[in-house]
Order: C-alpha cells, then structure tokens, then sequence
C-alpha cells in the first residue's frame, strides 16, 4: 500500500510537469517560460517544495527544464537551511546553464552559490562566484543582477568588518534601484545603510536615509509595520544623537499610533522607549513601559521571559543591588543549562534503557526458541542433521551475544564520556568568569559548551559520524578544555589535503578518551605549556588518526577491577576488525606521548 502511494504521488508530478510543460508559451529568444511551473509548486509550503522539485528532477521528463529544476530546489533547500545541500544544487545548475544559452539564469545561480557560501562563513569561496554573476549581469545590463551581486558583496564586506566597502556597494545598489524606479527596494537598501552607519557610531547619516525612507512613504506607501519600526528606529537614533528625550519620543509616538490605528503589536517600540528611560535613569517610566510590553503576549514564550527578566533588572536598579543583579543573572543563566542538560541526559537515558530492555526480550525468546529446537529435533532428526542443527543454532547465539556486548559497550561509552565532574568543572569556570564581569567570554564559552553537550548526546546514539562532525566536536571539547584550565595547553589539528571529511565515516567520539587523558595526566605536572597535535592522513586505502602530545609521558594504569576508557577503546576497535585492532599503538616519546590508530576507508 505505501509503495502505491509512491508511484501515485510520482505520477501525478509528473502530470503536473506535463501539463504546465505544454501549457507554457515561450519567449521570442526561444527560452522556456518556467515561471508557471515555479508559480504553482512555489504555493506549497517549502518542506513540501523540496519533495515536488525532487520528484520532477526524478522523472527528467525534458532535459531543457533540469537546470532550472535544481535552481529551484537549491532555493527551497537554501529556505529551509540546509546549505550544503543549497550548494550542490546551485553548483549543478551552474554546471547545466554554463552549456546551454541562458546567460541571465546562470548568473542567477552563480549569485545564489556565491550566497550559499556567504552564509557558511565561507566569503573568499563566495567571491568569486558572485564576480561571475556580476560580469554577466554588466553584459546583459541588467540590473535585476547586478543590484543582487552588490547586495551579495555589501554582505560579504559586512562579515568582514569592512564598513566602507560594505556602504559603497550599497550605495551602488540604490542607485541601480533609483534608476529602475524600485522604492521599496530602495527603501530596503536605505534601511540598510542606515543600520550600517549606526554599527559605525555614525548616528547623523543614518538618520538622514531613515528620512529618505519616510520621502519614498509619500511614492509608495510602506506597510503599517515597517513604518512602526521606522519611526522606531530614528526614536532610537535620535535619542543616540541628541540626548533629548522629547525629541525622540515625538517619533516613537508615531510609531504608536501608527500601530493602534492597524491593531499591531509594539512590542519593540515599548522596549525601545524603556530604554531611552532607563539610559536616562528614570527606572519609574522605564518598568512602566516594559510592563506594557508584557501585557501584550498572551502566552509565556521566550520574548515574554526576557521581557520579565528585564523588569527584575529594573527593580533592581531601583533598589540600588548590583551585586544581586549579577548573582540572579548567573544563577538563571546556569540553571536554565542545568535544566536543559538534566532533562536531555534523562530522556538519552530512558531511551538508552528501553533499547536495552528489548534487546534482552529478544534475546530471551531466542533462547527459548533454541532450546525448543534442540528437543524437537533430537527425536526427528538423525544425528549427523542434528549435529548441523546445533551447530547452526550454536552460531546463531553467538551473533545474538555479539550484539548484546556491543549494546552494552555503547552503554559504557554513553556512560564515559563528558562525565559530571567535567560538567561541573566548566559550568564553575563559566561562573567565574560571569564574576569577573567577562560576559564576552563567558557568553563564547557558554555557547560552545550547549554545542558540545548536543553534540555529545546526537553522536554517542550513532554507530558512525563523519571524520567532519568528529574534527568539530574534538574542536569544540578542546576549546572547552582551554578555556576551563585558563590556556594551559594549545592545540593542532592538521587534515591531509586529499581527504574529504564529510565522505568518510568512523565510530563517534572516538578521539576525545586520549586528549582527555593528554590533559588530565599529560599536563598535570608540566612546567611548561602543553601542545596538542592531531594528525589525520590518508595512507592507501585507510583513514589514519595520531594523537601527540608533550606531557609527562604515558604510563599504563594500574592493574584493578576497574574497566578504564583505554579498555573500552580497544573493545571498539576489537569490534571493527583485526586489521583495526592492530593498527594501534601508544609511543612513549621525550617528551610526550604519540597515538595511533587506522580505520579502513570502506569502514
């Protein structure tokens, strides 16, 4: 029955390419008109989007229309944030376009790969495709496009800090938009210069573009909301500027009425307006209109919470208590990680359980079943078929023990990873810092430390990751490691040229029990700075990994009772083959340690 559903759900994609295929005109340059096509799947909503260009592309009905196919599922991935797989599509529509003759497609695809790239912090990857677009987009002029390759530079200055470049580029877009007549494109941009001119603590030009802003109002008439937020934004500038709260309130006035007059909610402009107060000192006013902001949501969400946060500070302040501010602020932001943590852990746990309870019912019942086995055979069966039988089911046990043992060794690693002691450790070290008042860098830390917990809890129920997630969290446990132990130690991590990360697979966490170790016992006692190198090299048809450190040296531990993480990491590779077993080696060098070990690549 599913597989029914499939082919329908195929079948009637294709339909729907047939039917707009030939129900489509075409241009007098003999170009497809795709716009009806993108128009009706375009309704959708965007995760079903992905699922309708995907069909089409499946059913490769008409080769003209497949670039502009991946074109389109690249924008609902881009939507829908996955980049990676924006990427490929763009690149293979960049690829099927640079063959055929419609140059203003292709450089529409070469933009939209050069914005992919952009927003995976990948600008110089970026450049030059958006360069691409732009060359195509002078010698077409066209300036659809070219205002977007500037638009894709401005942005890709602005992550760069480069706020001249990023204001020259956008001064070139409104000028293509003045020429073409486009105010609220022009509107757009101006906002946009003037946010940037404001980062630049240049308060006067950017409300000069905000009153442009207000000039095209007159053209074309903006939306109630966007007119709200920009007699916001020059209530703020102009507070900024001038100091004068008359001044400013004489904007964010309108900007109220605007919003009662359309039923919206002016939540950011009573925030706005609370801290014009509070800045000025008058805590009275600025709890008044915070109180207003809370009484429009009607629900507790999390802009309500901050909200409620923000009136406790102001409470605060009027009672003169700084230092039970910082201890009220360090004490919700830690336990609400708590919280987070403590509940993420349970529900691992309780799944972990679970697996672990149905797996032994599995087992016992394929005991009993044996052994019924055993007895109905013994008195049917010669004895040399009986001899067979057993042996089978001998086999058949030892496979289903393999798998127990190997679902109880996940569990022992679940359980020797990020142990609370480390947990603990860092949340205190984070506590300091809030302390010392260094929120810059507890808010840094504090971010990589709830990636690397969700990292720890999303890889530990994997049987493989790639070497790329594995690199990212080691990263991530490292940085956490520096910033605990105040930069006792630095590390390197070095990936040979001919591996791609995101092909290759291997077992998760795999690296971190030995830069635990390199850090606990390795630098405990050095009167130097530690140094970390991993090495990750490719050797033939294996994906080889080297640990190096330059602590005290290794020494095994001592014999006991005990299973220690190295034992643990031995039955892993134990697991995965001989040929993986043997790969490893611990190396004692002066001074340091060097480890080794080898996965095939097919692994």
């Amino acid at each position: 029955m599913i597989t029914y559903i499939k082919h329908l759900k195929l079948f009637v994609n294709i339909v729907l390419l047939t039917v707009v295929f030939h129900s489509c005109t075409k241009h007098e340059t003999g170009q497809f008109d795709f716009n009806k096509l993108k128009k009706k799947i375009n309704s959708y909503p965007v995760y079903e989007r992905i699922n309708k260009w995907d069909s089409l592309i499946k059913s490769n009905l008409n080769d003209t229309l497949t670039p502009y196919l991946y074109h389109q599922r690249g924008n609902a991935y881009y939507f829908m944030d996955k980049i990676d797989y924006a990427i490929k599509d763009f690149a293979t529509a960049v690829k099927l376009f640079e063959k055929g003759n419609n140059k203003k497609m292709l450089a529409e695809s070469y933009l939209h790969l050069g914005a992919a790239y952009t927003d995976i912090d990948q600008s110089v990857t970026a450049g030059p495709y958006i360069f691409k677009g732009l060359d195509i987009g002078k010698e077409l002029n066209d300036p659809e496009i070219i205002s977007h390759a500037y638009t894709e530079l401005a942005h890709i200055y602005y992550l760069n800090d480069d706020i001249d470049n990023t204001i020259k580029y956008l001064k070139k877009t409104a000028g293509l938009y003045k020429k073409i007549k486009d105010t609220i494109g022009l509107s757009l941009i101006y906002n946009n210069i003037a946010m940037v001119y404001k980062k630049k603590k240049n308060v006067k030009p950017a409300i000069q573009y905000l009153n442009k802003i207000l000039d095209l109002h007159i053209e074309a008439k903006l939306e109630p909301y966007n007119l709200m937020i920009l007699y916001t934004n020059l209530g703020c500038l102009t507070f900024e500027e001038t100091k004068n709260k008359n001044k400013a309130y004489k904007y964010f006035n309108k900007a109220l009425k605007i919003a009662n007059r359309n039923k919206i909610k002016p939540v950011r402009t009573y925030r706005n307006i609370a801290l014009m107060y509070e800045k000025l000192n008058e805590i009275d006013s600025a709890e008044f209109y915070i109180q207003k902001a809370i009484k429009i949501y009607d629900k507790n969400d999390k802009h309500k919470i901050k909200l409620y946060n923000k009136l406790i500070k102001l409470i605060l302040k009027q009672k003169k208590d700084t230092s039970t501010l910082n201890i009220l602020v360090i004490r919700d932001s830690l336990d609400k990680l708590n919280k987070k943590m403590l509940e993420k852990n349970n529900q691992i746990a309780l799944e972990s359980n679970l697996k672990i309870l149905n797996q032994q019912k599995e087992l016992s019942q394929a005991k009993k079943i044996n052994k019924k086995n055993k007895i109905i055979f013994s008195f049917i069966i010669i004895l040399f078929i009986l001899g067979l039988v057993l042996s089978f089911q001998f086999n058949r046990f030892d496979t289903l023990k393999h798998k127990q043992e190997l679902v109880i060794l996940e569990q022992k690693i679940l359980r020797s990873q990020m142990n609370p002691h480390f947990i603990f450790n860092v949340l205190s070290s984070i506590q300091s810092s809030l302390l010392e008042k260094k929120q810059m860098v507890s808010a840094t830390y504090l971010s990589k430390f709830a990636k690397l917990m969700r990292q720890n809890f999303d890889y530990i129920q994997k049987r493989k990751i790639p070497i790329k997630d594995e690199l990212d969290l080691i990263k991530n446990y490292l940085d956490t490691q520096k910033f605990r132990f105040k930069d006792k130690f630095d590390y390197v991590i070095n990936v040979d040229d001919k591996l791609k990360t995101d092909k290759y697979f291997i077992p998760p966490m795999i690296l971190q029990p030995f830069v635990e170790n390199a850090i606990k016992h390795g630098f405990a006692n050095i009167p130097y700075k530690g140094l970390i190198t991993i090495n990750v090299l490719k050797k033939d048809d294996k994906i080889c990994f080297e640990i190096i450190d330059n602590g005290t040296g290794y020494n095994p531990p001592k014999k006991d009772n005990k299973e220690h993480a190295m034992d643990i990491f031995k039955k892993r590779l134990f697991i995965l083959g001989k040929e993986t077993y043997d790969s490893f080696k611990i190396t004692r060098l002066n001074p340091g340690t060097k480890v080794e070990f080898c996965f095939n690549k097919k692994l």
